[in-house]
C-alpha cells in the first residue's frame, strides 16, 4: 500500500462531495424544468 499525502485525501474528498453536490443540483434542476414544464409559464425551460 503505497503512502498518501494529506493534501491527496482532502483533493479526493473534496471531488468526491463536488461530484456529489452536482448530481443533487442537476437532479434538482431537471425536476424544476419538468415541473416548469407542465406549467408552461414565461420562465425558463429546456431549449427545443
Amino acid at each position: 500500500m503505497k503512502q498518501v499525502s494529506l493534501l491527496e485525501v482532502v483533493l479526493r474528498n473534496l471531488a468526491g462531495v463536488a461530484a456529489v453536490s452536482g448530481g443533487v443540483a442537476l437532479l434538482v434542476w431537471l425536476t424544476w424544468v419538468m415541473l416548469d414544464v407542465s406549467h408552461m409559464q414565461s420562465g425558463f425551460t429546456l431549449p427545443y
